[in-house]
Parts: structure tokens; sequence; C-alpha cells
């Protein structure tokens, strides 16, 4: 007995200490807050914005190699004692005479200054490669970011659709048990037949069943538009944007070509067809001589250009030009240059069938976008007759005018109405974002 009373006392005090859990609130998002969260966590935009500021710092590396180069030096050598002086014997004296003693403390500071005169155009040429490497990795950037808020309004379009989809299998489970209820009280009427008791009882699992699918499709797309946004996976979200259908303009040849000019991932690939040209003549610039401006300026003990002040800091200067012609190199220089050559041509007829494919796809974008109009228009049609039908059918049973099974289908394909309007509504918003997208365009 007196166990049986602790335990009781314990769990009294162990629910007063620990209150329960609060649900998790429900977060609602806009589509613009979603991509702005989504763009604020993206681990591929920042691995993108990584490449480009190397490739930025590949170009700053190569315009640094056009202008001058200043280095300095220093060192301090000490020589052994064995080293002799310069000494001097005269002929019949037995006596060295010291011309110049060896100093063993040697001290040497040094600047040296180049700066490239003339390189066959090569360090231009690199620089400007750099350049175009540059902004073409850029431009991988932006369309990243646009790839990246793509997949995050198609996430959040597909949890909205998911919802309503719940939203409408939930109320089809509140008709369905309203329906079963009276359909048993008629039948202790006498006035319907124990069959139809039974085909209720059969569509109301059937829309449980739905249920389960439905919630469960609800879960799959907040755990994937959480991922997108950078969120907990267990953040409950819901959208908050309404499906606005927009006019679709006309003349899919003129918009296309447009969104293709401005398409980041073309445009990139038109600058590294333009890096590889300068690559080209970087190469061919192997072939000339190179001019450089050479400064030096030392402060040394002892300095060698003062050979008889030994044990005297000496500063000099000097200024001259280097010259240097590479003449033959066992025929590396033309295989570098069929190398480049090679990835240009590569390049540029990757170029031209990317910009036949986009034109494609784009146009069969703006088609979707269309048909996907389109269908939303004969949905929200849909559902206003199959809504008009299942109340009527409803009304009808009640009067006695029509059949269980009539209710049952009404109802069915209201609900199904209902879900291919929300299907409908998500796919004209994901194919426009998809359009947005190929423009290269986040907003």
């Amino acid at each position: 007995m007196r166990s049986t009373l602790f335990f009781f006392f314990t769990l009294c005090f162990l629910f007063r200490s620990f209150p329960p859990v609060a649900a998790q609130e429900v977060r609602r998002l806009t589509e613009e807050e979603s991509v702005r969260l989504g763009l604020e966590s993206s681990a591929g935009i920042r691995a993108a914005e990584a490449s480009a500021d190397e490739a930025h710092a590949v170009h700053d590396e190569a315009r640094g190699a056009l202008l001058p180069t200043l280095r300095g030096g220093a060192s301090y050598t000490r020589l052994s004692n064995n080293v002799p002086d310069a000494e001097f014997v005269f002929p019949g004296s037995e006596m060295p005479i010291t011309l110049l003693p060896t100093e063993r403390n040697r001290y040497h500071t040094e600047l040296t200054l180049e700066q490239p005169i003339f390189s066959g155009f090569r360090l231009r040429n690199e620089e400007r490669a750099a350049a175009h490497a540059a902004t073409a990795s850029d431009l991988a950037a932006e369309q990243e970011r646009a790839d990246v808020a793509f997949e995050i309004r198609r996430a959040y379009r597909e949890l909205q659709a998911a919802m309503v989809v719940r939203e409408a299998v939930e109320s089809a489970v509140a008709d369905v048990e309203r329906h079963l209820e009276d359909v048993r009280n008629r039948l202790e009427e006498g006035t319907v037949l124990n069959r139809d008791v039974l085909v209720a009882e059969t569509r109301q699992s059937e829309v449980l069943l739905d249920r389960v699918e439905a919630t469960n499709a609800v879960r799959v797309a907040t755990l994937e538009l959480d991922r997108l946004i950078g969120l907990p996976l267990d953040t409950p979200v819901e959208p908050s944007d309404s499906v606005v259908v927009e006019a679709v303009p006309d003349g899919e040849a003129e918009v296309a070509a447009r969104i293709v000019a401005a398409r980041p991932d073309l445009r990139a690939m038109g600058e590294e067809v333009e890096a590889l040209n300068r690559r080209v003549s970087a190469t061919n610039g192997d072939w000339l001589p190179e001019l450089t401006l050479l400064g030096r300026y030392v402060y040394a003990r002892p300095n060698q250009y003062f050979f008889l002040d030994q044990e005297v800091f000496r500063p000099n200067w000097e200024v001259g030009l280097s010259a240097s012609w590479n003449l033959w190199e066992g025929g590396r220089r033309p295989a570098r240059t069929r190398q480049v050559r090679a990835q240009l041509e590569a390049t540029g007829a990757r170029l031209a069938a990317a910009r036949e494919s986009a034109m494609v796809e784009v146009t069969r974008q703006v088609l979707e976008v269309r048909r996907a109009s389109e269908a939303v228009e004969v949905a929200e049609r849909n559902v206003r007759s199959a809504e008009e039908t299942f109340r009527v059918a409803d009304e009808q049973f009640t009067e006695g005018a029509a059949l269980s099974a009539d209710v049952l289908d009404a109802e069915e394909a209201y609900r199904a109405a209902l879900s291919r309007r929300a299907r409908a509504r998500a796919d004209y918003a994901i194919a426009r974002a998809a359009l947005l997208a190929l423009e290269g365009r986040v907003w």
C-alpha cells in the first residue's frame, strides 16, 4: 500500500514539475519569404560564390603579372678563420704585406625591381582570359541562385497542393461519415437495403486510407521545403500565398529568343569561349621574345663593386634590360596551341548546341505555362459543376429521390475535382517559376 501511494505522489510531482510540451507552432510563409530563407541557407549558392571568388582571385593574380615586381632580401654570412687575407711578398723579403684583409662577417641587403615590357602579348591575353573566366563564374553563381529559387518555389507549391488535397480528404471524411450515419438510420426505418450500408462503409474505409496518404504527402512535402529553406526538418510550414493566374504573352518565338539571350548559363559559356580565344592568343605569344626592365639597389658589407672597402657598408644601384627568346621547346609550344584550340572548338560547339536546345526548352516551357493556365480555368469550372452535383445529389437523397450510391459517386467526383484544381494551380505556379529560372532570374 505504501509503495502504491509513493508511486502515485511521485507521478503527481513529475507532472507538476514538467508541464506537457506544447505543439510546435505552424510557421506561415509567403513564397517570397521562403525564397529569401532558401537563398541565405543554400550550400550550393555558397559553393558557387566561392568558386566565383576563386576565379576573381585568379584574375587579380593574372593582372598583377603586368605590374612591377619588387623583391627584398637580406643575408648574413660568417667565413671560417682559415680563409687567408690577400697578401703580397716582395722579392727578397720574407715578411708578407697584407693588401686586403678578408672580411669574415658579410652582410648583404638588396631590393630588386622587375617590370615586364614586352611578352609577346602573352601576359595581357592571360589577364583578359582570366577576366572572362571570372565573369563566367559570376554568371554561373547567378544561374545557381535562380535554380535554387525554382526548387524552393516548386517545393512551396507542392506543399500547398498537398495541403489542399488533405483538406479536401478531411472534408470528404466528414461528408462520408455523415452520409453513413444517415444510411444506417434509414436502414432501421426500412427505406434502404443493407447493401447500401456496406457500400457506404466501404467508401468510408477508402476515404480514411486516402486521408493517411494525404497526411503523409503533406509531411513529405514539408520535409522537402524545410530542407530547402534551412529550417529544422520537423518545422510545420503553411504556405500563405495563393496562386494568381496571369495572362500568358503571345509569340512563343519572341519570348524564347529574349529568355535565351538573357540566360546566365549560356552567357557563361560565351565568356568561356572568349577566355579560350584569349588563351589561344597567349600561347601564340610564346613564339615571341620577352623584354624585362630590371632595377636593383644593394647595400652590403663588403660590396663586390668596392673591392678595397671590405669593412665598410657601401650602397649601389643597377638598371638594365633583360631579353630572352625561347627558340625551341621540343614541340611543346605547338602542342599547347593545338590543345587550347581544341578546347575552344569543343566549347564553341557545346555553346551552339546548348543555344539550340535552350530555344526548344524555353518554347516548350512557354507552351506549358499556357497549357497550365487553361487547365486551371477548366479545373475551376469542373469544381463548380462537381460541387453543385454533390449538393443536388445529397438533397435528393434526403428527400428520397436519389440512391446512396449516387451521393457517394458525386462526393468522390467532387473531391477528385478539388484535387485536380489544386494540382492544376500548382502546375501553373511551377511552370511560371520554371520559366523564371530558365531566364536566370530569382524575382
